[in-house]
């Protein structure tokens, strides 16, 4: 018996060594188990991010990229760049001071609306092609179209072939530097002559080709070549026709030779020269723009100061207009001219159509010298640019038009009395300060000093020349209109 416990006792210590042997390898296995389950878990888990992940940068991909620079508007492109489409909004706030009376001209501290333009840009095929559309909805112009043009970019195939454009209200360059840019530059307004001979920005309906920026090859520098085809006469805008068959042709060309150039003395050298061949039809009633007409710009009521009425005679009718550029560190000088001949021709158009035509040439010239210069920014004096916040622009200028004709008392600005003189002289004196706030938000304080050699009795009291109806046929006359110009672009 006692042999048999002592039996029992040995196994059951056997039993429980075995078990205290082996438990933890159990133990141990079980745990590594787990820890595979769980790397295994993990993995899956990383794997199922990574495609998330791709899908999720694959759907940005797919999706249109935003762009928004201050003056150059807001940009939607595709992520393969097929389409894009970008909108701008230029706005121009004028509050004026202008001398004479206030029931013609506008009273103290009034509102004009220079500049109220929505503009809408379409590309297509990384821009080859492109559409641009605006609206003009300035003070009184609500309906009017502003550009409607169709362009293909033949230059992306290569750079030596032209843009080609196809439009109404289209613009044409023509001198770049008898105002400059007005998005950037201090004085307000083109010369007088170019204003209000029918070119002003260049508006027509036709077709152009335009080569832009191309090396000069023998200098550091650029040129630029248009050619602009004007179907229904210039200054004719919405499309309207001109009841011709005659065409208009502009060419423009310039160049900044040293503009690649480190040398700063060089770099900012410039000249360009524009032309246009206009072809005046005596059958045309409709083209108001078929004229010579000078007036001041300022205010929603411009003053007359000389005008030939718009039944010019046929002949070649060509403008000139040449400037040049000199710009080195805050300081830009700009100087050009202009020269207007219509060479109308002898004709009796009375028993022809019932009105009598222009007899022969009527011209005028102009010169403009422009001085700018940036004196202050938050880097200090003679530092800035349009684009630097905070940035103050002067900037004088003066500007001589001259207007005759080859008749006698040829002016219309009278309506009543006959016209009063062949010839006037015009200066305009011009004082800027453009303060930039910030890229495209600008604030200017413009003023114009006139003087003209002979003003028509319709015009002087309505600049308080004359006053109480003490009028003189062709007397001279000075006075002063102030603008103070709020100008944004979005």
């Amino acid at each position: 018996m006692k042999n048999r416990l002592l039996g029992f006792a040995a196994l059951g210590f056997l039993l429980i060594a075995f078990v205290l042997a082996f438990a933890p390898v159990v133990r141990a296995g079980g745990v590594d188990d787990k820890i595979q389950t769980l790397e295994q878990e993990l993995n899956r888990l990383k794997s199922e991010q990574m495609e998330l992940k791709k899908e999720a940068v694959a759907a940005a991909a797919a999706m249109p990229t935003f762009d928004y620079r201050p003056g150059r508007g807001l940009g939607i492109t595709a992520a393969d760049q097929s389409w894009a489409i970008k909108f701008l909004y230029e706005f121009n706030l004028d509050m004026t001071w202008l001398e004479g009376q206030d029931s013609i001209r506008n009273g103290d501290f009034e509102l004009f609306g220079r500049r109220n333009r929505p503009y809408i840009f379409y590309y297509w095929d990384r821009g080859f092609y492109e559409f641009q559309t605006a609206m003009d909805m300035d003070a009184g112009d609500a309906t009017e179209i502003q550009r409607a043009r169709f362009y293909i970019h033949y230059n992306k195939i290569n750079p030596w072939l032209p843009s080609f454009q196809i439009g109404m209200d289209v613009g044409a360059a023509f001198n770049s530097y008898d105002q400059g840019s007005s998005s950037t530059a201090a004085t307000i307004e083109y010369p007088l002559v170019r204003r209000d001979n029918g070119f002003n920005t260049g508006a027509h309906t036709g077709i152009g080709f335009r080569w832009d920026d191309l090396p000069m090859r023998v200098t550091p520098g650029t040129w630029n070549f248009h050619y602009y085809w004007v179907i229904n006469g210039m200054g004719r805008s919405d499309g309207d026709t001109d009841q011709s068959s005659n065409m208009d042709h502009v060419l423009w060309f310039k160049t900044e030779p040293f503009s690649q150039s480190k040398n700063k003395w060089i770099s900012g050298i410039g000249y360009n020269i524009g032309v246009w061949f206009g072809n005046p039809d005596e059958r045309n009633t409709t083209n108001s723009s078929r004229r010579l007409r000078l007036r001041n710009q300022l205010g929603p009521n411009r003053i007359t100061l000389f005008d030939s009425g718009n039944d010019i005679d046929r002949g070649l009718h060509t403008f000139i207009s040449p400037g040049v550029s000199y710009k080195v560190g805050p300081y830009q000088l700009m100087i050009s001219g202009g020269f207007d001949r219509w060479n109308s021709k002898s004709r009796d158009l009375e028993d022809k159509t019932g009105r009598p035509g222009e007899v022969g040439r009527i011209s005028a010239s102009n010169f403009k010298l422009i001085n700018e210069l940036f004196a202050w920014s938050p880097k200090g004096f003679f530092t800035g640019s349009a684009t630097t916040p905070n940035s103050l622009l002067m900037a004088f200028s003066f500007e001589r038009d001259d207007a005759k004709c080859g008749r006698p008392n040829c002016d219309e600005t009278v309506t009543a009395g006959g016209a009063q003189f062949s010839r006037n002289r015009i200066l305009v004196r011009e004082l800027d300060f453009r303060y930039f706030f910030r890229p495209a938000l600008s604030l200017n304080l413009a003023t114009r000093w006139y003087d003209a050699s002979n003003v028509p009795t319709t015009t002087q009291d309505d600049i308080g020349c004359s006053k109480n109806n003490n009028l003189v046929a062709g007397k001279g006359c000075d006075w002063t209109d102030v603008a103070l110009r709020l100008a944004w672009e979005f």
